[in-house]
């Protein structure tokens, strides 16, 4: 669920993924 709902949901995602990526390997 992204927080953003205007239309951008797979750019949204990219970004959580990035997000948790960089958060897991920056860890």
């Amino acid at each position: 669920m992204a927080r953003v709902t205007r239309g951008v949901t797979s750019h949204a995602r990219h970004k959580k993924v990035l997000e948790q990526a960089k958060g897991f390997r920056g860890r």
